[in-house]
Parts: C-alpha cells; sequence; structure tokens
C-alpha cells in the first residue's frame, strides 16, 4: 500500500497517472528536502493520507482486528495500521453484517488505518469500498497476494497476479466509488513461471492506484523463503517516482530494512507476522534504524499490556468468543521468557475471565518472584490459512 506529496488541492484519485519516472533510479518522493536513499525510517504520504513514519502493519486475518491495532500503534508507534480483509461478497445477510461491524470496528487513536478488500469482482469490490469509506477508512487496498488454496481457487488473492488486466478493472471501479486512496498489495506474480508485477502494477497506477505494497515473493513461496528484492526493485525503477512502493516479506529486521532500500529503493516498509510476536517490533526498528536504543519492556509491563488486550478484545467480541479469540495472543507478551512454552500451553486452554487471571497471576508471578529459571525460550506464530491478509 502507499504515497503521493504533491499539494494537488482536488481529489487525488482524480490525478492523472502518468508513466514520469519509469526506468529511473529509485527516489525518495517529495522533491526538494526530501529523505536521502539512506534515510531509512521517515514520513511518508498516500494521496492525502499522511503518515508520521513509514513502517506499516499488515493486514493479516485472524489477527488485526482493532484491539492488536490499538496495541501496535500505542506500543508500537508504526505509521499506519490495516484492518483484517473485507471480502466482497454481495447479498447481505445478518451474519455478514455483524462481521463487517467487527472487521472494520476502529478508533480515533488508531488513525490513519486501511481497511482491504478481498474480492475479484469490479461491481462488488467497487461497493465493499465504499462501505469501508463510510466505516472510517483512510485507505482503501485491494488484496492481490493471499497465497491460499481457497483464494487461488476463488480467482482471488494471488490468483489475480495472473490477470492484470482484470486487477486493472478492479482497481478503476475501486477508485470510482470511494474518495479515499486506493493502494494494491501484491506479490512478484502466482508462481515462480509467472512473474507478472510489472504488469500487474502497471495497470494498478494506470487505473488510479496511489502507492503498491510488494510482497517479494511469488504465490508458492512460504514465509522463510528469502525475499527476491531484485523483483522489488524492478517495480520501483518501472513505478512513477510519485508512486511509493512498499516491501513486505521478512521485514522484520533493521538489516532487512536496509536491504530493502539500498538494493531496491523501497520507500516503506510493511511488516505482518513478525509484528504478532512482538508489540514493541516497530519502536525497536526505529530506534536501531536511527541510531537509538532498543526497549526491553519489564515483566510487569508485559503483564499489564497483555491485560489491557484481554479487555480490548472482551469489548470487541463479549466473554465466550472472546477467551478464544485471545488465546493466540498469549504469547506476545511472553516471547524470550522462561517457561514460555508452558504457559502458552495453559493459555489455549482458557475458558473465561477466571481462567485469564489465574493464569497470568501464577505465570508472571512467579517470574517475579524468580520461580521460574532457565533459557530464554522462543514460539512463532504458526503459519496457516488464518494469515489470509499477509
Amino acid at each position: 500500500m502507499m504515497h503521493d506529496v504533491e499539494n494537488d488541492p482536488g481529489n487525488p484519485q482524480d490525478r492523472v497517472v502518468s508513466g514520469d519516472g519509469a526506468g529511473q533510479e529509485p527516489r525518495a518522493p517529495g522533491g526538494a528536502g526530501a529523505p536521502r536513499s539512506r534515510d531509512y525510517i521517515h514520513p511518508v504520504s498516500i494521496g492525502d493520507v499522511h503518515l508520521t513514519n513509514n513502517l506499516m502493519l499488515a493486514p493479516m486475518a485472524g489477527y488485526t482486528n482493532v484491539a492488536f491495532r490499538l496495541i501496535a500503534k500505542e506500543v508500537g508507534g508504526c505509521g499506519l495500521v490495516a484492518t483484517e480483509m473485507v471480502a466482497a461478497i454481495g447479498r447481505e445477510t445478518r451474519g455478514q453484517t455483524e462481521r463487517f461491524r467487527v472487521l472494520t470496528r476502529n478508533l480515533p487513536q488508531e488513525r490513519p488505518i486501511a481497511m482491504q478488500v478481498y474480492g475479484r469482482e469490479p461491481e462488488l469490490c467497487a461497493e465493499t469500498a465504499a462501505a469501508l469509506e463510510k466505516a472510517g477508512a483512510d485507505i482503501i487496498d485491494l488484496n492481490c497476494g493471499c497465497p491460499v488454496k481457497k483464494a487461488k481457487q476463488s480467482g482471488c488473492g494471488v490468483a489475480l497476479m495472473r490477470e492484470p488486466e482484470h486487477v486493472g478493472r478492479i482497481v478503476k471501479a475501486m477508485v470510482a466509488a470511494t474518495s479515499r486512496p486506493v493502494t494494491v498489495k501484491m506479490r512478484l506474480g502466482y508462481d515462480a513461471q509467472n512473474r507478472t508485477m510489472l504488469e500487474v502494477a502497471q495497470a494498478s497506477v494506470e487505473n488510479g492506484a496511489l502507492a503498491l505494497c510488494v510482497h517479494a515473493r511469488t504465490g508458492e513461496s512460504k514465509h522463510g523463503v528469502p525475499v527476491d528484492l531484485s523483483g522489488l526493485a524492478e517495480v520501483r525503477r518501472a513505478t512513477p517516482a510519485r508512486i511509493p512502493v512498499f516491501a513486505n516479506g521478512s521485514m522484520d529486521t533493521a538489516a532487512a530494512i536496509r536491504a530493502a532500500k539500498d538494493e531496491a529503493g523501497a520507500d516503506g516498509y510493511m511488516i505482518g507476522r513478525a509484528a504478532c510476536g512482538d508489540p514493541w517490533l516497530f519502536r525497536n526498528l526505529m530506534a536501531e534504524l536511527s541510531g537509538g536504543k532498543r526497549y526491553q519492556p519489564s515483566i510487569s509491563e508485559r503483564r499489564a499490556l497483555l491485560a489491557r488486550h484481554f479487555d480490548l478484545i472482551l469489548d470487541l467480541y463479549g466473554e465466550e468468543r472472546g477467551v478464544r479469540v485471545m488465546r493466540k495472543y498469549a504469547f506476545f507478551y511472553c516471547n524470550g521468557l522462561p517457561g514460555v512454552r508452558k504457559f502458552r500451553g495453559d493459555f489455549c486452554r482458557l475458558a473465561s475471565r477466571d481462567d485469564f487471571a489465574r493464569a497470568t497471576d501464577a505465570f508472571f508471578g512467579q517470574l517475579e518472584r524468580g520461580e521460574i529459571t532457565g533459557e530464554a525460550e522462543h514460539v512463532t506464530l504458526v503459519e496457516d490459512e488464518s494469515e489470509a491478509g499477509s
């Protein structure tokens, strides 16, 4: 997803996107006074939406609800957060209405916020874009990157990478339906034999997309496979300089961000899975990239933030469902501490608010009293189809 800093007083979607900048060396947009190539963290704009920094939380199905986004904004300080993807389905039912409400609920403290459309029918995607604007979206994104089987079979997500012209039609319809900036999250291609990133990028920009976010892998590549920064660099060179191109895919270390900037000219960085294991990640990346010190939260701070997250989840889902939803967030606040694997196992059996209180009192109390010792333990987000938005 993202950028355009020209001082155009009109609707940013009405701007004519030309090919100026195609084939040029990557450069930071913004003209005089713009960040130098090695200024890794800096403000950036997407149409008329201005971000305080160019670190972004990726949309992830099953994870980036309002509670987690608020934590990421408050604790990490990322410049943009994104909702879970919203399916462009059509006929409205009571269940769909409630799901839409939960997916799009947002708070002023987390703004600006991007909301993502998942679909392939231009009219339905346009209707969804309009609904997302009414729900409070500052930016509306089209998902062209989801690699799970269900998405491929339905012609959505990364399957759209096989149809650049159709992507252009979807983007055009969405741009016509909303006054908010429209962006596209994509991969390098459907698979290694079909690298269509340049065609999809061109079709997106020509039809009004104001930014691109490129997951620098093809659709069949799993997390852990090295990203292909050469493909990202191709997209950056071929895209007008005023349209920002953001890097996605293992952008979870300062070294990865430096490489994305230095080797591919990335204008910003979107982080998904890694942020699900460390709510302080954005804060520490900014510190490391600007010469500051990493922040080490205390045990009491971890405990307090976990309790705040739980309260936000209960407010969103209610106790019965909220307790189930919260189970997967257990390790966010204790990763790297001794005993985290056992705590996560205990946490996954929670059934009530009282269970939560007992489990956290026991674990964090034992840590504070020095009763849990041993080496630091690390757990990771389990890769499954719940991460469809990444």
